[in-house]
């Protein structure tokens, strides 16, 4: 028996280069998922040229970026230029469950790619880089552009319907009469909460702007259960309810922010009520982890947002008159911490 010769260390120079050229990856999918390309294939091959007629694409164009995809696993290359979706691709479809199409067309909107070019001075600055390019943060960016906003929001949804199953599946709502939650969106993470409990009631609670898109069918499946009621977190929060909801919106603020959300969520809060907190959690421990990825993503977007550690989230709580009760992890990244009154 000979040993097999031993495998050559991959350069750190071509290392570095898939790294820089993560570029491509993200634009890329972000183009495709905006001509709707995942929209007309199946598992079934077919060639760019009848793509291309199908979402007003230049053939030749097409087939370079999707070979390019190919070779990472988002679609399957057959000779004489035809592709076939697999189920990594499958995911920038319109309408399948846990869609990201919406989050891919998010991530590669003009404003989001703009802001990326300012990170030499976030980094310098701790100014996010949405402040720096236009003028005013993100939110207040997007007030004022609504069909970037609409995007913005379908890919919240698209994100909690991923989170929406791992959550239930993981926390136990049992004994919650009403639950709001707040800057909840177009209500999925909710609804899907509603439909598990049928003796609860809920409350989605977001700007005007927000919740005049929240579907009809989302509202009647939950029976007349769920409420819709506009307004600010900043200002208030829903009255008479027993446990609060935020999914990603504590890593939105910053300490001196989320203080002034909490504050005002424990003024509401009864002595036997709770807060869950929907978020990844920044573990301690060096080595990968999506929180520290999605970090950044809150470096240069928010205004002071951030990943946070157990540690950090228990400080917060406490400078709210809240305790951390628990962590509780699911199977996706994201986990629910649990806050209680001190």
């Amino acid at each position: 028996m000979t040993n097999a010769p031993a495998q050559a260390p991959i350069p750190p120079q071509r290392v570095m280069s898939q790294f820089l050229f993560g570029k491509q990856l993200t634009a890329s999918l972000s183009a495709l998922a905006r001509l709707g390309v995942a929209d007309h294939m199946s598992d079934t091959a077919i060639s760019t040229e009848e793509l291309a007629g199908k979402v007003g694409a230049h053939a030749p164009s097409l087939y370079r970026v999707m070979r390019m995809l190919a070779s990472v696993g988002v679609f399957t290359e057959e000779p004489r230029g035809k592709f076939a979706l697999t189920p990594l691709g499958e995911t920038l479809k319109t309408d399948v469950p846990g869609s990201m199409r919406a989050m891919a067309m998010m991530l590669g909107d003009e404003w989001s790619m703009n802001a990326y070019t300012r990170m030499a001075d976030c980094i310098r600055t701790g100014i996010d880089g949405v402040t720096m390019a236009y003028g005013k943060p993100i939110f207040d960016l997007l007030a004022e552009r609504p069909e970037q906003c609409e995007t913005f929001q379908l890919a919240m949804s698209g994100g909690s319907a991923i989170a929406a199953q791992s959550i239930l599946s993981s926390y136990d709502f049992s004994g919650i009469e009403r639950l709001a939650d707040l800057g909840g969106g177009h209500g999925l993470l909710l609804a899907s909460v509603l439909q598990k409990y049928p003796a609860m009631q809920g409350v989605l609670f977001d700007l005007p702007e927000v919740v005049a898109g929240v579907p009809a069918d989302r509202l009647a499946a939950c029976g007349g259960r769920l409420r819709v009621e506009a307004g600010s977190f900043f200002e208030r929060v829903p009255q008479g309810c027993d446990a609060y909801m935020m999914k990603h919106i504590i890593h939105d603020w910053s300490d001196e922010h989320c203080r002034n959300i909490l504050k005002l969520i424990r003024a509401e809060l009864p002595p036997h009520g709770r807060l869950l907190v929907c978020e990844l959690v920044m573990p301690e421990a060096p080595g990968p982890a999506p929180a520290k990825m999605l970090d950044i993503e809150m470096l240069v977007m928010t205004v002071g947002g951030k990943e946070r550690t157990p540690a950090e989230f228990a400080e917060l709580f406490a400078s709210a008159g809240l305790k951390l009760g628990r962590i509780v992890t699911t199977p996706t990244p994201i986990s629910v911490v649990e806050a209680l009154p001190a």
